[in-house]
């Protein structure tokens, strides 16, 4: 978007002007457009200083050389780009709406789908994101004070104002800051014991890595676990977060040999299929069938508790449908065996 030479304009900053960021210099040369239409073409890479890339935030010192586009063409040129992204994201694959678990003046928990991610980043394109779809209660002043993986469905929370955000944010972050996280998974084969926890150190697993077991230089991390149900070669499992590292609860089961039954990074598969004996519908489960369940959090206004149930989304509810039935078809024909 940078232009061509001709349409390049060239300026050299003030000593006035020392100490003013970069688009406010520009809104004070440019006052028929907004701070954020000059902010949107400076992220565009449109602005140059000393023939660097500016950012918004870059503070004049005075002296500097400007290269600057044709402003009224580069407003233009973001503008067309943002309706064209715009327009991707309302005809991409997600829900129109999300489903309000709890909300207050300060406090507001949704079920997050799987397959949304919460927030924008690498690569993601035209895929609406949790923050898209909760565009009005972000602007309201709703912020995110923690998030899930993108194949992760349930509760996720946001806070309203800045200081109650910010402290939130901390709790989550914290072990002993009151908020209680607990998922439920459907994982290969059935462990033994059913229930305990799971203390191994954890390594972060860097960007598109895996974090492994390291006793030496692995973080602190400890999950609860209790079977829900056991069938003959999968487990409904509760998991409780006792502490907060990334891929926690994936590097965990797959330690103990009990990978989700859904995990190419962690596990063996990409995708897993049970056919319906009742000849019905045959269950498929396409990512990792991880559920944020349950979040108990101090109410950031009063400090009063407050526990937000989400309920299992279809793909794992369906999964666990077939999985009684097969498991119930099998009891029987073994009854039947004995009998005869």
């Amino acid at each position: 978007m940078a232009g061509s030479p001709s349409e390049r304009r060239y300026a050299r900053v003030e000593e006035r002007f020392a100490g003013y960021r970069v688009d406010r210099f520009l809104v004070e040369h440019y006052p028929q457009y907004s701070r954020r239409k000059v902010a949107e073409v400076i992220r565009s890479g449109a602005v140059r200083i000393d023939g660097v890339r500016a950012r918004p935030g870059t503070v004049l010192k005075g002296g500097e050389r400007l290269e600057l586009p044709v402003m009224s063409r580069a407003v233009a040129e973001v503008g067309r780009r943002t309706k064209k992204r715009e327009k991707m994201r309302k005809g991409a694959h997600a829900p129109s709406e999300v489903e309000v678990l709890y909300r207050d003046d300060d406090l507001l928990v949704v079920f997050k789908p799987p397959d949304v991610p919460v927030h924008g980043g690498a690569r993601l394109g035209a895929v609406a994101t949790l923050i898209d779809l909760l565009k009005e209660d972000v602007l309201a002043g709703f912020g995110l004070v923690h998030r899930i993986d993108r194949d992760t469905s349930g509760a996720v929370a946001f806070v309203r104002g800045e200081a109650f955000r910010a402290e939130t944010t901390k709790r989550f972050a914290e072990a002993d800051g009151g908020i209680t996280k607990v998922y439920e998974a459907l994982v290969e084969g059935v462990p033994d014991p059913a229930a305990g926890e799971i203390d191994l150190p954890l390594t972060p697993p860097g960007h598109g890595g895996r974090a492994e077991v390291n006793e030496l230089q692995g973080r602190p991390a400890c999950t609860r676990y209790a079977t829900l149900e056991a069938f003959d070669d999968a487990a409904r499992l509760r998991l409780e977060l006792l502490t907060g590292r990334t891929h926690q609860i994936r590097a965990h089961l797959a330690a103990i040999g009990h990978p989700l039954l859904v995990d190419a990074r962690y596990g063996k598969r990409g995708g897993w299929h049970l056919r319906d004996p009742r000849g019905q519908l045959d269950a498929r489960l396409r990512r990792t069938p991880l559920h944020a369940a349950e979040l108990t959090i101090p109410h950031p206004r009063t400090g009063k508790i407050v526990t937000v149930r989400a309920p299992l989304p279809a793909d794992m509810k369906y999964a666990l449908v077939v999985l009684r039935v097969r498991a119930g078809r099998r009891r029987g024909e073994e009854d039947g065996a004995d009998a005869s």
